[in-house]
């Protein structure tokens, strides 16, 4: 699982799209109000993930 920010500007996204392509069963989610610094939307995405593959964000 692949969590970018669309207005990153030091970590392009091109950059983690062409790795989510490249990388077999990669998922790339875009958090469209973020950058490199985060965002409440970025937040959720990445705690979404943890929980996802079996982490606790207790």
């Amino acid at each position: 699982m692949l969590v970018h920010g669309r207005l990153d500007l030091g970590s392009p996204l091109r950059t983690a799209w062409e790795l989510a392509r490249a990388w077999p069963d990669a998922e790339l989610r875009v958090i469209d109000d973020s950058g490199h610094t985060g965002s409440p939307a970025m937040r959720d995405a990445v705690l979404e993930a943890i929980v996802r593959f079996g982490g606790d964000v207790r």
